[in-house]
């Protein structure tokens, strides 16, 4: 260590030094020690400030991670709501193609029922024409009171197709009953299924409530006092991802995204540089105890 007497030597020791000349001389006659003390007080006064920044700057980051994060899981549940969404849209859909085809079966069941009921009724009728010639018939051979036309033969096979005309006769109440029927349900089920409050018409009134098929919402200018637009709208509409609450709450998660990445980028700086002041002001500690006036005078 190079020492002097200002007396003795004229030249300051800090001409010796690789140091600049600190800004006041702590008269220790050590240029590197009072550099070392002068920076440390420096270093010391930088280490706070960039303590205060990085404690700053993570805290920041922490409460816009935590944002970030929660907005996240709120875009999930509403992501997820609008899967079961698209997913009851879609069912809705399907059922109602569904019940189009059973509609056009309806309606020609019905139709065929009519022309079935129209042939039971042309039969009957024949019948009806058939058992009338019968009697006739019957009443013609009964007066003319011929003994060959008594019994056997003719008779008979008279006497077997009336009793078969007869049969049939006494089926007509019972078929046409059971076809009246048949016309009844099958108005009955198409009406209920196709007809303006049926339920295929139920069903697409609830598709167009939820808005499935993703038509434009009513202009303000375009709503009616009193009609399907309705003045107080919901806040959250299907198809929820065309929602315009959803596109603002998916838009400020990335900004948020954005503004967390920026800031993580800032908060390891700032860290950086707080940690390169630790170790810069524990070096100078370090070389300040080591050369320090008590340590040389233990020496």
């Amino acid at each position: 260590m190079i020492k002097y007497n200002k007396h003795e030597n004229p030249r300051s020791i800090f001409d010796c030094c690789d140091f600049p000349k600190p800004p006041y001389d702590p008269g220790t006659g050590d240029c590197c020690y009072d550099y070392w003390t002068t920076d440390l007080s420096d270093v010391t006064n930088e280490l706070r400030c960039a303590t205060a920044i990085a404690t700053h700057k993570q805290n920041e980051y922490n409460y816009v991670t935590d944002w970030y994060t929660t907005l996240r899981a709120w875009c999930t549940d509403w992501e997820q709501a609008d899967m079961k969404a698209d997913t009851l849209c879609r069912s809705l859909e399907l059922f109602i193609k569904h019940l189009e085809r059973v509609c056009k079966i309806t309606k020609k069941t019905a139709k065929a029922i009519d022309i079935l009921f129209c042939m039971i009724e042309d039969l009957f009728i024949r019948v009806d024409c058939l058992k009338e010639k019968y009697d006739q018939l019957i009443k013609c051979i009964s007066c003319l009171k011929n003994p060959a036309l008594a019994s056997g033969g003719i008779i008979t096979c008279l006497t077997n197709y009336g009793a078969k005309l007869d049969l049939v006769i006494a089926q007509r109440d019972l078929l046409i009953g059971k076809v009246i029927l048949a016309i009844e349900y099958a108005y009955e089920l198409h009406d209920n299924i196709c007809d303006e409050y049926g339920l295929k018409s139920i069903l697409v009134y609830w598709t167009n409530v939820l808005n499935c098929r993703g038509d434009a919402e009513c202009a303000p200018e375009e709503k009616p006092a009193h009609g399907d637009c309705c003045q107080l709208e919901p806040m959250i509409t299907f198809s929820i991802d065309q929602s315009t609450y959803f596109k603002e709450l998916k838009a400020l998660m990335e900004e948020v995204k954005v503004r967390m990445h920026n800031l993580k980028k800032e908060s390891d700086k700032a860290n950086e540089k707080k940690s390169a002041l630790t170790a810069c002001q524990a070096g100078l500690n370090k070389a300040i105890t080591a050369s320090g006036p008590s340590a040389k005078c233990g020496a």
